[in-house]
């Protein structure tokens, strides 16, 4: 049984103007998964693609465990399993925190269960529960990105979507928040995140793909991985000219593949190994 995001050989972009000509990456359940790169890369557009925000032709194929939902309207790609939680903390500011969360609910067909995971979300984000008769608008922004996760999460999704969940919060918010998420996948969801911050979420990711002008450059194990190196890639430092690595996760093969995993992994480090010694704990 497939138990598995993937993504491969996705293009997308806006109208005639395509942002995304290649990228590939997998998301098992019960782990994080980090995507970074710079910007413009293609980290939104393929996180929006994905989840059947287009904008334009789209190419290659999306698949929720097991379910092709490739070219699918936005409600099919929820049902199927999958929730994006989009850059910007996309809430509605004048209904209150519970109005909000219960909304995240609304593509299921059965809402029997509802009390239960709203409890679910409250446990998780305690601070939710607290404020739940209050306006969403009159929170902290660190507040408001839990309403925007915990309306995610009232689809009972398999798989989570995050596009930069970390801009503009305080250190220690983000912290806090990717515990939570850490939790998420320890319970068995897939997670992916989209952080500019490549120590940071290496921290709490098991694994990671760098995205580079609108394809996955290189993709491995976060324990293994050197920062300096991908951020060097991310900078332009370092180019990135060859094809993308296959949605298993392995780097192509060429000599200059080989030189950047060289770089990125410098301990040799399998591209394929989880290394779970080297995130915080929980």
């Amino acid at each position: 049984m497939n138990t598995s995001l993937d993504v491969d050989s996705l293009s997308a972009g806006y109208g005639r103007i395509r942002v995304v000509s290649d990228v590939s990456f997998t998301v098992a359940q019960g782990e994080v998964v980090a995507i970074v790169g710079r910007n413009g890369a293609g980290k939104t557009t393929s996180l929006s693609a994905v989840a059947g925000l287009r904008y334009g032709p789209c190419g290659g194929s999306v698949t929720v465990a097991g379910v092709d939902v490739t070219g699918s309207s936005t409600v099919r790609v929820v049902r199927s399993g999958l929730s994006l939680v989009r850059e910007g903390r996309r809430i509605f500011r004048d209904m209150t925190v519970l109005e909000n969360v219960r909304l995240g609910a609304f593509t299921r067909r059965k809402t029997k269960n509802l009390g239960t995971d709203l409890e679910y979300v409250y446990e998780l984000f305690p601070t939710l529960r607290k404020y739940s008769a209050k306006l969403a608008g009159e929170l902290s922004g660190g507040q408001q990105q839990m309403v925007a996760i915990g309306q995610a999460l009232m689809n009972r999704p398999k798989f989570l979507l995050l596009d930069e969940p970390a801009s503009g919060l305080a250190p220690a918010v983000v912290e806090e928040m990717y515990d939570r998420l850490r939790l998420l996948a320890d319970d068995g969801m897939g997670v992916a995140i989209v952080d500019q911050s490549v120590e940071r979420i290496l921290r709490w990711s098991d694994r990671f793909y760098v995205f580079e002008s609108g394809r996955t450059a290189l993709a491995g194990a976060s324990g293994s991985a050197s920062i300096e190196s991908i951020n060097a890639i991310i900078l332009g430092v370092v180019r990135f000219d060859g094809a993308g690595p296959a949605p298993s996760g392995r780097l192509s093969d060429g000599a200059q593949h080989e030189e950047l995993s060289h770089a990125v992994f410098p301990q040799g480090g399998d591209t394929e190994q989880d290394h779970n010694s080297s995130r915080p704990s929980s």
